[in-house]
């Protein structure tokens, strides 16, 4: 074997111990690394998405303006009492979450100005035969600035018309579409509320009794 042959195969395993021993050092010194980093990558990541998902929620929440959780919900003034006493018969309420189309014509998914109670009138516990949404303005400034955004709003809606005739509380209008000839949709500003009524033509005699049973105990 020649010389040169020998100094190659001798620098050869040098070298391979040198690069070995470099290696196991470098694991030694920094066993956790890849861990870490993932670890680090994992933990900075769910915070952010949970408080997306917060945030998001909340951002819903606050476009159709209600909603407000359980048990912390903005109480109404239409009551079963009140209904009763306007003459209803075998109505019940049922509260639920305002989905931010009014009289599901009126898109107010962007309004977030005072909360919104929504009731569906329900015959015998199971026909749906009407709807009354309250905003609870809180101030009779405010409850006239609902009202003209809302007539504002309904003055816009394709194939519907406003008619405002001021028959109710301290201001009144009808909304009437035309492929809804069997129901009335009023809207009706009384102290420091607004109510928008949706509900049978044969239930009129009751709402105005209800409407006035409300003026007389508004603020």
């Amino acid at each position: 074997m020649s010389k040169f042959t020998i100094f190659t195969l001798f620098l050869s395993a040098t070298i391979v111990v040198i690069v070995a021993e470099l290696l196991v050092n470098e694991y030694i010194k920094y066993p956790g690394l890849q861990k870490q980093v993932t670890a680090s990558v994992f933990h900075s990541q769910a915070p952010s998405a949970t408080a997306g998902s917060s945030s998001a929620t909340a951002q819903i929440g606050a476009s159709v303006g209600t909603s407000a959780p359980e048990g912390t919900a903005t109480i109404g003034n239409i009551s079963f009492s009140l209904i009763n006493d306007a003459g209803f018969k075998d109505i019940s309420l049922q509260r639920v979450p305002f989905n931010g189309i009014l009289f599901e014509i009126i898109d107010l998914r962007d309004f977030n100005s005072v909360p919104i109670v929504t009731q569906n009138l329900l015959q015998n516990n199971r026909i749906k035969v009407g709807t009354f949404y309250e905003f609870a303005a809180g101030s009779r400034l405010l409850s006239r600035e609902v009202y003209q955004l809302l007539k504002d709003k309904a003055g816009k809606v394709i194939g519907a018309s406003v008619n405002e005739s001021n028959s109710f509380g301290d201001g009144s209008f009808y909304v009437n579409p035309v492929d809804h000839p069997d129901s009335v949709f009023l809207v009706v500003k009384s102290g420091d509320s607004v109510y928008s009524l949706a509900y049978l033509k044969d239930l009129h005699p009751q709402v105005k009794n209800l409407l006035a049973k409300l003026h007389a105990v508004s603020p």
